[in-house]
């Protein structure tokens, strides 16, 4: 291994050439966001890692490709104390160097204190055995390339004029700290889930779609219950038989009738408008997102791994923007790693109804044998959704609980879907 520039002040490179030895396995993983406490959501993640470390008994060159530490929405906390709360999966780090592997860490932007924190910086290397980066280029077996960066310098919300200053804030770190959590704070139970968004620039039907389903639906709880009054009361004059016992209500009776079945029509009616309504409403608030949503968030990353198969590189890695993908790029691929945390994102739902914001565990990473990537990806539902929510995206989860391989480059006719990214395009 060389650095192709000198390190920093925290002993950080700008660019980093790693060696990858022949018949060793790549495993590139990103955006863990560990909190300084652990979470059931954290720690299955760590114990999934670390169970496939743990199974690699050939030489391996771990990428931690960034966000692997939370520093950013707890900016209290240390790199140390994070990393000791999720100290199995730092164990399984230090096990794959133990082994001759090696780990490399390219800073994001969400532990961008690494570039500049000696302090920080040094524990991640002392804990995981890690070298750490602004980016780095793979130079596999034979002479071929791949780049590996993050990919947050190719998001105009969150790319840095200079990493190494710590006072250099990009308009994401202030969206992160003061106005997502002011956000929660004021919606409370209906928005909660706002700063796990995977499209955060997807904010307003985000907004929408739980405006619908949380608050105008919950509110509307008399159009189900009006109509199922209205008919009772229409059971009334033959449970009791009111027009034989009083044949001077018949007049009345009948004309109860007509008013009620006209009333539960009416209602009926008003109810259809409400949903046509609300999701024009939905439509019209989702098309002030700022910025691309869903897979078109790798647009700037696809154009970036075209730049650089062009100029001879086998392929480019990043993650940040939690979409898991792996398809061609000119000559050669770009991969995707997504995330392994917590995603609240728009699912499909039946037809008629806004899309759904729900939360799941999104569990994704990249790897690289024996001259084919593959990429292996897992979702678990996690609480916090309602009833309606759940019912309008019945049947729309496309995901295994338990990582799988889901796409594969080269394209291999073996592996359904392979060199397409997993689950389809959001709406």
């Amino acid at each position: 291994m060389m650095a192709s520039s000198q390190p920093g002040v925290a002993g950080v490179a700008d660019l980093l050439d790693v060696q990858v030895g022949p018949g060793a396995t790549v495993l590139a993983v990103s955006d863990l966001h560990l909190p300084p406490q652990r979470t059931e959501v954290s720690g299955r993640s760590c114990a999934v890692l670390a169970g496939r470390l743990a199974a690699e008994t050939g030489p391996v060159t771990v990428v931690l490709a960034g966000d692997v530490l939370e520093l950013l929405g707890f900016p209290q906390a240390t790199a140390a104390e994070i990393l000791r709360e999720h100290d199995s999966l730092g164990a399984a780090l230090l096990a794959v160097t133990e082994r001759g592997g090696q780990v490399i860490y390219t800073i994001g932007n969400h532990d961008s204190d690494l570039a500049w924190d000696v302090k920080a910086a040094d524990a991640v290397r002392e804990m995981t055995g890690a070298r750490l980066c602004l980016a780095a280029d793979l130079i596999l077996p034979g002479g071929g390339k791949v780049r590996v960066e993050h990919g947050h310098q190719l998001d105009p919300y969150n790319r840095f004029h200079d990493q190494r200053n710590s006072l250099d804030t990009p308009l994401g770190h202030h969206i992160v700290r003061q106005v997502l959590p002011r956000i929660e704070l004021l919606g409370r139970d209906w928005l909660t889930g706002a700063h796990e968004m995977a499209d955060p620039a997807d904010f307003p039907a985000f907004v929408g779609s739980r405006l619908f389903y949380r608050k105008l639906v919950r509110h509307a709880w008399w159009l189900i219950l009006l109509p199922v009054a209205l008919l009772l009361a229409l059971r009334v004059s033959e449970l009791f038989e009111l027009s034989s016992r009083f044949p001077d209500t018949t007049r009345w009776v009948h004309g109860a009738e007509i008013l009620g079945y006209g009333a539960v029509a009416d209602l009926i009616v008003v109810a259809v408008i409400i949903v046509i309504m609300s999701r024009r409403a939905w439509t019209s608030i989702s098309a002030l997102a700022l910025d691309e949503r869903g897979y078109g968030q790798n647009r700037a990353a696809r154009q970036r791994a075209a730049d650089l198969t062009a100029d001879g590189y086998r392929g480019f890695l990043s993650g940040h923007t939690h979409h898991p993908e792996l398809r061609e790029a000119s000559a050669g691929f770009y991969a995707n790693t997504g995330s392994c945390t917590t995603v609240v994102e728009a699912i499909p739902t039946r037809p008629g109804l806004p899309p759904a914001y729900l939360r799941a565990q999104q569990i994704t990473w990249v790897e690289l044998a024996a001259g084919q990537v593959s990429l292996m990806a897992a979702r678990i539902r996690l609480p916090g959704t309602t009833r309606l929510e759940r019912y309008a995206a019945y049947g729309h989860s496309h995901f295994s609980a338990t990582p799988r391989q889901v796409a594969i480059w080269p394209e291999d006719p073996a592996c359904p879907g392979a060199g397409h990214p997993p689950g389809g395009k959001h709406p």
